[in-house]
Order: C-alpha cells, then structure tokens, then sequence
C-alpha cells in the first residue's frame, strides 16, 4: 500500500536563500575546522582555541621515553619531601629538587687514551654509559682538529645526537651527563698537513673507553 501526498514545489527564492544558508555555513566550517586542522590556516583564533591547529601538525607529539614527564617529576619531589620531613621534619626554608641528583651502581673509573690522527684522517674514543651517569673530562690536541662530541643509542644504525661541535679546537674539558643510554664520546678530524696526538682523561661512571 503507498500513500501519494501532493506537496507544493517550493519557491526559487526559498531555493536561493537555502542555498545560501547552505554556503554560508560551508564557509564557516572551511574557516574555523578544516583549515585550521588540514593546513595549521587559523585567521579567527578558533581553530587553536579548539585545538585543531595541533592536528595540522601530526595529531599527536613524541615523548623521548629517557625524558622525565611533569607526573613522574612530582612523584620524585613528593617521595622525597616525605623522606625530608621523616629525617629532618617540616623546614619552613627548603626547596626541593630531586632530579639534580643520579645515583648509580657503577664504580667510579678514570681512564685515559691517546691516539695519532694523520693528515685528512679521524678517529672516534667513545665509552658506553647509562642514561643519568655522568662523567668529567679533558682532552688536548697538539694541533686544530675539528671536533664532534656525540652520541648513538644502542638500537639505531646511522645516526647520532651531537652535543658539542667545533671546526678548529685544540683542547677541551667540562661535565657530561648521558642523556640516554648508549656510547657516548668524541670524533676528531685532523685537516692539517702534520699528524696530531689527542690525549683524553676520563673520570666518571662511564663503563669503559675505546676505539670504535
């Protein structure tokens, strides 16, 4: 059974004034949603005020795991603000600061090397350590070399994070502290036309030093 209703056409002004409506809020969507969104456009504000503006650039953000979020921070300065109180009591005074500290299980070790660099040739010293380990350190060249402080994870080919970059330096010392887990070190280039001799003195948890 069908029911046959006659209904009245409507009026091409109807028509306009809805297609126009139709636009008007295609528009709005275009300027406030997509490109803010699709493209990082955001001309009104919206776009970043309803966060869409982060979608633009991948959606999502990737945290280093070695880094300490704010959650696990103020655990660390809440477990260790009870153990102050518990030790010591309430210090009206104190501030607290638990990341400025590592504690590790390595033994402390100096170590020390030195090798030849011929002309237009480099070599690497380099020593594995923990992420939160820390070293001193102090090398001297006997002429300008060009430099590359740096380090490599364990589980990556082909690439490393630098840290300290010079193209003519003859010596160099200071404190570094892994800031993940893997070798961490230095390579040296001799651009001269004489050979040079690099002396390194390690003292620290690093876990040992070597030549690549």
């Amino acid at each position: 059974m069908s029911i046959t209703t006659n209904q009245p056409l409507p009026t091409t002004g109807r028509l306009l004034k809805s297609t126009l409506l139709a636009a008007a809020i295609a528009g709005a969507l275009l300027v406030t949603a997509v490109l803010p969104a699709e493209y990082g456009l955001d001309p009104t504000g919206i776009g970043r005020a309803l966060g869409l503006t982060a979608l633009a650039d991948g959606g999502s953000t990737v945290i280093d795991p070695s880094t300490p979020t704010s959650s696990t921070a103020s655990g660390a300065e809440a477990a260790l603000a009870e153990k102050a109180a518990a030790a010591f009591g309430a210090n009206k005074g104190q501030s607290l600061d638990p990341g400025a500290v590592s504690l590790t299980n390595g033994e402390l070790r100096q170590d020390a090397m030195t090798i030849t660099l011929e002309p237009g040739k480099g070599k690497e010293v380099k020593s594995h350590m923990v992420a939160g380990t820390g070293m001193l350190f102090r090398w001297k060249a006997t002429g300008d070399v060009a430099v590359d402080m740096h380090g490599e994870r364990p589980d990556v080919k082909g690439a490393w994070t630098s840290y300290a970059v010079e193209g003519a330096q003859r010596e160099a010392r200071g404190t570094f502290v892994a800031p993940f887990e893997g070798t961490h070190g230095w390579y040296w280039q001799n651009r001269g036309d004489k050979p040079v001799t690099v002396s390194i003195e390690l003292i620290g948890y690093q876990a040992d030093i070597y030549q690549p």
